[in-house]
């Protein structure tokens, strides 16, 4: 039998981790087996927190440390937001909202569908060229299109053709349908072709090997007939843009920098020429008319050029190729990638000059604005790359060719976007939209274009 020994435990105390008001006498475990009294303390919680890291309880505190920088950072942030909302005013009424959720949709406002597809024929990675001319029946234009044979096989470029299309009212039913009623033989491919707007039977067109075409649409007797007006040659080769300044007067834009006006009248004759300053060191790519002695060029960098004529200097004679002008020019708001397109548009009643680029990058040019420091409309048009636009008459709306036939659509003002679907194959490189807003035309889808009907 073993003898039990008298032994006092020694007290162990665990400090609380929370203050409290009072303090319980310690009870030691040897001498007494009451119980501790009951004790609620006020200032800990119903259910205490853990810590996941300790399991151990945690205390709240009734201060906390911030971050100044991260505070400042946010500040930063987000007063230029505050500034702008408060420049805008007050908040707008109950009845300027009830008049934006019953806006019309993009859909709604501007109906396009699929209209037409015509077949060319073309060689494999070929691309299309066409323009439109004034209107035959049914608010339908007459339409000229052809072929562009791929640069690196020369000898496809001989023996092509353009194809005048007309739109023939269908003796049942409200619509036309577009067939080709002549075909023009071309010693080369054309390079650029376009519309003279103030006679709209009149087109002109640049081919591969250097020559200026303009032909006359007429009807005869027998049918419909493309008669050729004039041709002259040049030595700069291909013009990679054309446009009408009036109805007797074609300007010529080359790659070189050199632009040319021609007087196109019982002959053609050239009027004069300019060449872009050295320092520009760019491509032409694109060239836009504004009037007489007033014009629009874009280039391969991006740059985008306007050039005036002010009056006050008088045109030199004696040049190589014949009369040079003198032109004052401003350089607009230029672009990070290739000037594809240059269209005019009137937007509140002022004329402006749209320009895109590769990557799709729109930009306003107000021209009653010289100072192009000032604030310009600007308009990322979505992925993928575009390389071809059109826009309608009042420049709110933005049509891009997508793959496979399909067409996108923007508006400017929301920046709504729409689609419609295609079912061809490749991607588009071309899109004309007609005078009246009413008819698209892109491609070359393969070796087909397709037509599309705008209903505003």
């Amino acid at each position: 039998m073993e003898v039990l020994s008298h032994y006092t435990s020694p007290v162990i105390e665990f400090v609380a981790t929370q203050p409290v008001e009072r303090q319980h006498a310690l009870v030691d475990n040897c001498t007494g087996m009451d119980p501790m009294p009951p004790s609620t303390d006020a200032s800990t919680e119903t259910q205490a927190r853990q810590e996941v890291s300790t399991q151990t309880e945690s205390c709240a505190t009734g201060t906390a440390d911030y971050d100044v920088r991260a505070l400042a950072k946010w500040l930063q942030h987000i007063c230029p937001m505050v500034e702008q909302e408060l420049l805008q005013g007050m908040t707008p009424t109950l009845e300027e909202h009830i008049g934006q959720a019953n806006q019309r949709s993009l859909q709604e406002e501007v109906q396009v569908q699929t209209y037409q597809k015509i077949a060319m024929g073309s060689t494999e990675h070929s691309q299309g060229l066409a323009t439109w001319l004034s209107v035959h029946t049914n608010n339908a234009p007459i339409l000229v299109v052809t072929i562009v044979a791929p640069h690196d096989d020369w000898c496809e470029h001989i023996q092509q053709q353009l194809h005048l299309y007309v739109p023939k009212r269908m003796p049942h039913g409200n619509f036309v349908v577009y067939t080709e009623a002549k075909k023009l033989p071309l010693k080369s491919c054309l390079r650029s072709m376009t519309t003279n707007p103030h006679n709209k039977n009149i087109f002109a067109g640049a081919s591969m090997d250097g020559d200026i075409y303009v032909w006359l649409y007429e009807q005869a007797l027998g049918g419909v007939e493309i008669k050729q007006l004039h041709s002259v040659s040049s030595t700069k080769g291909a013009a990679v843009a054309l446009d009408w300044v009036m109805e007797q007067r074609l300007l010529v834009c080359y790659a070189n920098g050199a632009v040319q006006q021609w007087l196109v009248s019982n002959q053609m004759l050239m009027e004069w020429e300019y060449t872009l300053p050295a320092t520009t060191g760019s491509e032409l790519t694109a060239m836009l008319s504004l009037g007489l002695d007033d014009f629009v060029v874009g280039t391969n960098d991006g740059s985008v050029y306007r050039c005036w004529h002010n009056g006050r200097g008088a045109t030199k004679v004696g040049g190589a190729s014949g009369p040079i002008k003198q032109l004052q020019v401003l350089s607009l708001r230029r672009h990070r990638f290739m000037v594809s397109t240059l269209l005019k548009t009137n937007m509140n009643g002022h004329r402006f000059v749209l320009s895109c680029d590769l990557s799709g990058q729109a930009f306003y040019h107000d021209m009653r604005n010289m100072d192009e420091d000032a604030a310009q409309l600007i308009v990322q048009i979505p992925l993928p790359f575009k390389n071809a636009i059109a826009c309608s008459r009042d420049g709110n709306i933005i049509y891009c060719p997508s793959n496979d036939g399909a067409l996108e659509y923007y508006r400017v003002t929301d920046g709504a976007h729409a689609y419609v679907k295609g079912a061809l194959r490749g991607r588009g490189s071309l899109i004309k939209a007609s005078d009246n807003g009413c008819w698209l035309i892109t491609g070359l889808y393969g070796d087909e274009f397709q037509i599309f009907y705008i209903e505003n």
